[in-house]
């Protein structure tokens, strides 16, 4: 039977898609569900096939730097005698540690590039760019997403009745917003208190002093 040389061609393609669609076993324990990612990115890692890591819904997760942070001490240890893998874990003939630690490098840098991309995206079709950049750059970043202004606490301190600056602080990060900052991102206090308030911030209202009894002597 002749095989025309068109339809051999597919026959290899298919065989090929195939063949690495079948995840070997390489960093596996049973006892440790997480390394279900771990080895996915292995055998991606074996291809050194950046696109279909990221085109991986399992793999490209908002967790995807946690995820290889926790995966090195893993991929030293692959047939290693220290029982960290299955019995029915494989080492493959081209497996190379260093080879896969720096593929995790760079997964990792074009995953962190496509994040920012869509972080960019969301930025611009979301209301209030002006705001969330005046307030992303109190703490030394370009903006802040909407998703973000619930996680900031701020309190409004006033002069004359009007607002004059704006103390704002996040778990990790402690700034304020003066008028002067406002107007140069283009937007004004009571725009940037809107957008707080909008976006369910935590506001800290100004504490009543507090009189104290001065003690009685004998």
């Amino acid at each position: 039977m002749k095989i025309r040389a068109k339809t051999l061609r597919r026959l290899i393609r298919e065989g090929l898609l195939r063949e690495q669609e079948e995840m070997l076993k390489i960093i596996s324990n049973t006892t440790s569900p997480e390394t279900e990612i771990f080895n996915k990115i292995a055998n991606y890692a074996l291809n050194d096939d950046i696109q279909g890591a990221l085109a991986d819904k399992e793999v490209n997760t908002d967790d995807l730097y946690y995820d290889l942070d926790e995966m090195r001490p893993w991929v030293k240890r692959v047939g290693g005698k220290d029982r960290w893998m299955s019995d029915d874990a494989v080492v493959p003939d081209n497996w190379d540690a260093e080879a896969v630690y720096d593929f995790m490098a760079d997964l990792e840098r074009a995953w962190s590039d496509q994040q920012g991309q869509a972080s960019d995206a969301k930025h611009k079709a979301a209301p209030d760019v002006k705001e969330r950049e005046a307030i992303g750059a109190s703490f030394s970043s370009r903006y802040v997403l909407p998703d973000d202004i619930e996680k900031i606490t701020f309190q409004i301190r006033r002069s004359g009745g009007k607002p004059s600056n704006i103390n704002i602080e996040t778990d990790t990060d402690v700034s304020n917003i003066s008028a002067d900052w406002a107007k140069q991102h283009g937007t004004t206090l009571d725009d940037i208190i809107k957008v707080l308030q909008d976006g369910d911030a935590n506001e800290r209202k100004k504490q009543k002093p507090v009189k104290h009894t001065p003690p009685m002597y004998d």
